[in-house]
């Protein structure tokens, strides 16, 4: 199996995530405390929470993130800070199931999720042509290991 790099649509649809989810809390604290000093102090909270993830956590977290594997297991490359691998057996894969949310499915990307006997991952940022004959070899190769 190559070395697989998520959709670049994958890091919008983490942006738009994090836009959505920064307009709730901006509206109520701008509805609750208008024109006090912890309006401002929630403001600039949101604000900087917001510009970290946007400018620098999901394009590190993106770029980091890689899928692979060797002739024993699935390997996933992620994390920002510092890089851990996560390797999954093949033989250890129960089921596997191919899902997208709303926004996933606007920008033409979907997820691999891997189930396994009390864990479960996602792979995000697969087309939906990928992540179909990775769900294939995958499946594939736990008969085999089986």
């Amino acid at each position: 199996m190559a070395v697989i790099k998520p959709s670049l649509h994958l890091l919008t649809v983490w942006r738009l995530r994090v836009f959505l989810c920064s307009l709730l809390p901006s509206f109520l604290a701008a509805y609750f405390f208008s024109n006090t000093i912890l309006w401002w102090v929630l403001a600039l909270a949101i604000a900087a929470g917001f510009l970290f993830l946007y400018i620098f956590y999901f394009p590190v977290r993106w770029k980091k993130l890689t899928y692979s594997g060797n002739k024993n297991c699935l390997v996933i490359h992620c994390r920002v800070i510092y890089t851990s691998a996560k390797a999954v057996p093949f033989g250890s894969i129960q089921s596997l199931s191919i899902v997208s949310t709303p926004l996933e499915r606007l920008f033409g990307i979907c997820s691999l999720a891997v189930f396994m006997a009390g864990a479960r991952i996602h792979m995000p940022g697969l087309t939906p042509v990928q992540a179909e004959e990775l769900r294939l070899e995958l499946e594939e190769k736990s008969r085999e290991v089986s």
